[in-house]
Formats: structure tokens, sequence, C-alpha cells
């Protein structure tokens, strides 16, 4: 069981996972405007990793991301209206060092995002490609490490603007008794096409806690964490996210 909570942190694991993450972000203007109180964004993603063994000792996993939104925008000069629907969706295939549960991981692969969104508000409308990096550090009681990801748009609508994107997820837990976590794991995200430095960075610090437990004889780790944004866009940026994951930890179907 505890070797099973610290491998469900590693993203380059070996485990089937199905991740259904419930986001409550509060997005606030430090500079006033339509968001200088706060409206809230519900987000979730539904996140299974899949592994697959590869030739030469080599892992391949392969992570789909699908996100469901219900978010606020401007739907007009003073007014705040709200959108539900699909976002764009993710995929991400990384190849990764089979050998070894412990110590100095890594793995690299291509990463994309789609536009599935079901409107303009939830998505960019833009076809993306790039590249996603993971290094950890794994022990009995630790996992540490990064995990970015930078997109840039290759297509799409033309009528949408460019995208040049880095989300970085940091991620830091301790297991103080066996299948408890303590740590946090914020996204940093970095958007390269903002002209100004005070729109381009959210940069969140966080503190969470993450349980291993069996429902029958399924493996399920269940964690909730709360992100403070201490730096974010003047504009509309994301000042809280509260998180709540469910994990089922499944069986490899091949």
């Amino acid at each position: 069981m505890q070797k099973l909570t610290q491998e469900s942190s590693n993203p380059v694991g070996s485990l089937w996972m199905i991740t259904n993450q419930f986001n409550l972000n509060l997005i606030q203007s430090p500079r006033g405007g339509l968001f200088k109180d706060p409206k809230t964004q519900f987000n979730y993603n539904f996140q299974p990793v899949l592994t697959f063994d590869l030739p030469s000792d080599l892992r391949l996993i392969a992570r789909p991301v699908l996100p469901v939104y219900n978010t606020p925008y401007a739907g007009g000069l003073h007014k705040v209206d709200y959108k539900f629907g699909l976002g764009d969706a993710e995929f991400m295939a990384m190849v990764a060092p089979s050998s070894g549960s412990s110590g100095f991981l890594f793995g690299l692969g291509p990463t994309a995002v789609f536009p599935t969104a079901s409107d303009k508000h939830l998505g960019n409308g833009k076809w993306q490609l790039g590249g996603a990096l993971a290094a950890v550090y794994m022990d009995e009681k630790w996992v540490a490490g990064i995990f970015p990801q930078q997109w840039w748009s290759v297509g799409g609508d033309p009528s949408r603007k460019e995208v040049s994107l880095t989300k970085a997820q940091y991620f830091l837990w301790y297991s103080p008794v066996p299948t408890w976590q303590v740590g946090m794991s914020p996204n940093v995200l970095i958007d390269w096409t903002q002209k100004d430095a005070d729109k381009a960075l959210t940069l969140p610090v966080g503190l969470g806690v993450a349980k291993l437990v069996m429902l029958g004889k399924l493996p399920v780790k269940i964690g909730a964490e709360a992100d403070y944004s201490v730096i974010r866009p003047r504009d509309a940026g994301t000042e809280w996210t509260f998180k709540l994951t469910l994990t089922p930890i499944i069986p490899k179907l091949f």
C-alpha cells in the first residue's frame, strides 16, 4: 500500500490510474474591473493514466485530459456571465526508463492540445503541439519533482490569438505514516504571448493531504489541496484553487 501511495504521485510511474480532479477556482483581479469581487470557476478533469512496456527497458506513459468548465467571462461592459461545457482536450505521451522504482527518474515526449471546446470562452480555438518533460526524485517517504509542458499553436481558428503557453506542475509530497501524504502539486502558468509581465505569470503555492484507501479490492487515492497564487495576472487571475481528487488504481488491461 505504501509503494502504491508513492508510485501514484510519480508522473513517470508504472500504474494505471483514473484520476478525477474537481477544481474550484476563485478568479479575482488585483486591479479591480469586472473581477474586483471574486468569481467562481468550476473545472472537472478526467485524467486517465495508461502505461505500456516497451523494448530496451523503456515505458510509455499516455495521459489524456478531458476538461469540463463552468467559467465566468465578460458578457458586457459591466456584466459577468457564465458558460458551461467541454474545454480543449490534451494528450501527452512520454517515454521513461522502466527500471528502478526509486531515486532519480525522468521522462520526455510530445504533448498536444485539441480545439474541442464547446464554446469560445472555454478554449483557445487552436491546434497546439509541444513537448513535455518530467524529473522526479522518489524514495519511501518523499516524492518531489517538476512536470513542465509547453504548447505552441500550429493551426485552428485564424481569428483567435496565437498560443505559446507553459504549464509546469511542481510537486513535493512527504509520507509521515504509511498511505498518507502531505504536500502540494500546484501548476505554474506562463503565457509567452503577453507583452506585459504582470499579465503573463501565475505562480501558486499550496498545501494538501492525500490518503490511499481500499474500496473493496480497489485501491483509491483521495486527495484535497488548496493553492494560493502569490503572483497572478492583473486583469483576471486565479487567486485560490481548491482541489479534490479521486484516483482509482486499476489493474493493467494489457
